[in-house]
């Protein structure tokens, strides 16, 4: 029997993520992170997956599922679930400062520009072809957990079908939130996926029992007591306002489902109706702002908070506004990984994946549907398609691309 010496073996390793790299990797991403958090998700899934192969496709998809039954911005609580599955609370948060780091910079700019100069921008149109260059980079992404998660499985692509077509044509996240909760128990009850088995053939089905440590329970405490604070308005009876501005916008993350463009009107009647703090001017240029930057739309406190207090105010909105959901999100994190090898679990998570691939191929749909669409976009979504699928073209070079070729027929106000 011939014995290889260890120069003869080829050792195949998984690439060691280290914090810098979280952190990079995320920041580049979060540069470019235009067209809400499916957007995000594609580039993590392209960046992440595909070409450095440190996480598995599973891992999206698993905090897609999470993010999506809890409150937050969508965005960052799946970066936060990534960063904590990688390297724990401290990657947790290395991940989220990465990626909210360049919008929150562009955010705090803007906010300076508005309030020193009277700046305002009129340069919306910029987007409309970046709209299509993350319209195709978020159909490649789908295709691509398509192929592995549903495609030859029927009642798999039957859900994946149905998530398609109800989100496109019904415009509420309750709607998301029951298909999620809909695939779920159907994966669960017809066992939608195949237990892994011992060597003597026995099912494994493991039952790791649930473990709370003072930690989760004090964060889980603070984080009810912030709700209620903020659904009591108990920020009123405070004259500090650091502490009304970590009041108002932790009750806010902490009450939002669906995205950010579902809390703009309960925003806008709390910001500028009950508090004063803006005025109706003021909240829409402030909305507008937060759509011309990379990132979630609740960067938005970032122009409240410095309105307020300046450039302590902005850091203590952004805090409290990606905070809470943030530690909520890695809580979960924690009793997820517990239960993670439980087959009833898997079973559920079976049934909302291609629940979560229809919601993916629509939001592509719903994005093209949110600009004027005219010859230019339809065209830069085609290529930006095929070069991402078929060369597996960095998503960061296509929306740089697109952003600069939107601001050149923006200056010379080109369209077709």
């Amino acid at each position: 029997m011939e014995v290889l010496s260890s120069e003869d073996m080829v050792i195949t390793e998984q690439p060691v993520v280290t914090l810098r790299y979280l952190f990079l990797k995320f920041f580049k991403i979060g540069m470019v992170s235009f067209g809400g958090y499916m957007a995000l998700v594609a580039m993590i899934q392209r960046e992440m997956v595909e070409k450095d192969q440190v996480l598995e496709q599973d891992v999206i998809t698993d905090a897609i599922s999470i993010a999506s039954l809890l409150p937050g911005p969508l965005a960052v609580n799946i970066v936060a679930y990534i960063g904590y599955y990688v390297k724990n609370k401290t990657g947790a948060a290395i991940a989220v400062l990465g990626v909210l780091l360049p919008a929150s910079v562009a955010m705090l700019i803007l906010s300076w520009c508005y309030y020193s100069y009277a700046y305002k921008t009129h340069w919306n149109e910029v987007l409309f072809y970046t709209a299509g260059a993350v319209a195709g980079i978020i159909l490649t992404a789908g295709i691509n957990i398509y192929k592995k998660e549903v495609k030859g499985n029927l009642l798999k692509n039957a859900l994946c079908a149905l998530s398609l077509i109800l989100i496109i044509f019904i415009k509420s996240y309750l709607v998301t939130l029951a298909l999620i909760v809909f695939g779920g128990l159907i994966g669960y009850f017809l066992k939608l996926d195949k237990p892994a088995t011992a060597n003597n053939g026995v099912v494994n089905q493991s039952t790791s029992k649930l473990f709370l440590n003072w930690k989760i329970k004090t964060a889980a405490v603070l984080l009810v007591l912030i709700e209620a604070s903020y659904i009591f308005n108990l920020g009123q009876y405070f004259q500090n306002i650091y502490l009304k501005i970590s009041l108002v916008f932790s009750g806010i993350s902490l009450s939002l489902f669906g995205g950010g463009y579902v809390m703009i009107p309960i925003m806008q009647s709390l910001l500028v109706g009950n508090l004063k703090w803006l005025s109706s001017t003021e909240f829409l240029d402030c909305i507008a702002f937060s759509q011309l930057t990379p990132g979630p739309i609740l960067v938005s406190s970032i122009f409240v908070g410095y309105k307020l207090t300046g450039i302590t105010g902005a850091a203590v909105a952004l805090l409290a506004t990606f905070g809470p959901s943030a530690i909520l999100m890695v809580m979960v994190s924690k009793l997820f990984a517990v239960h993670k090898n439980n087959q009833w679990l898997k079973n559920a998570l079976a049934g909302i994946k291609p629940v979560v691939v229809g919601l993916i191929i629509a939001s592509a749909y719903k994005l093209l549907q949110s600009v004027p669409l005219n010859l230019f976009v339809i065209i830069i979504c085609a290529i930006t398609f095929f070069v991402s699928f078929k060369y597996k073209v960095s998503p960061v070079y296509m929306i740089l691309s697109s952003l600069v070729l939107g601001i050149c027929l923006t200056i010379f106000h080109y369209n077709i």
